[in-house]
């Protein structure tokens, strides 16, 4: 597993947002944005309130790909890792009622309180294997942080 930076895990929370992108049994990809979510030493968490693509496509296919940006500073990360469903009680319920109480603290809106009320959420647990840098200055393909062999990832 590799271990998500202080400087890192502070840049995401600064953004409040990222981006997600799976790919299921159609081979199309799909990218979807993230507000409510976690981020640990070692994981990610985030709520999945739909089961629409995203929940579709980690059903056929763990490997997920986030990416965090911020379009003044041009500077950003990637991550490609492995996601599962939290499903362990009290685990899943704690980790839920943190991320949402900590997004309504910081954002107001009507949409997001509704979302927040929802009953049935789905907690995705994602360990990063890989981590690159997506400043355009720096050599984006060379990987910053890894426990696995990046240039065999993806090849089936």
């Amino acid at each position: 597993m590799v271990k998500i930076p202080n400087l890192i895990k502070e840049f995401i929370e600064k953004q409040g947002i990222f981006a997600v992108g799976t790919v299921g049994e159609n081979n199309l990809a799909n990218v979807s944005p993230r507000i409510f979510f976690r981020v640990d030493e070692n994981v990610i968490y985030w709520l999945d309130f739909f089961k629409h693509k995203s929940y579709k496509n980690i059903q056929v296919n763990p490997w997920v790909t986030i990416s965090v940006f911020n379009k003044d500073e041009l500077k950003g990360f990637q991550f490609r890792g492995i996601v599962s469903f939290i499903t362990d009680e009290p685990k899943k319920t704690e980790i839920k009622e943190d991320i949402i109480k900590k997004v309504l603290e910081k954002n107001s809106s009507e949409k997001i309180k509704k979302l927040g009320e929802k009953n049935e959420v789905q907690v995705i647990l994602f360990e990063p294997k890989v981590c690159y840098s997506l400043n355009p200055e720096e050599f984006s393909d060379m990987c910053i942080g890894s426990d696995v062999d990046s240039t065999h990832l993806f090849q089936k």
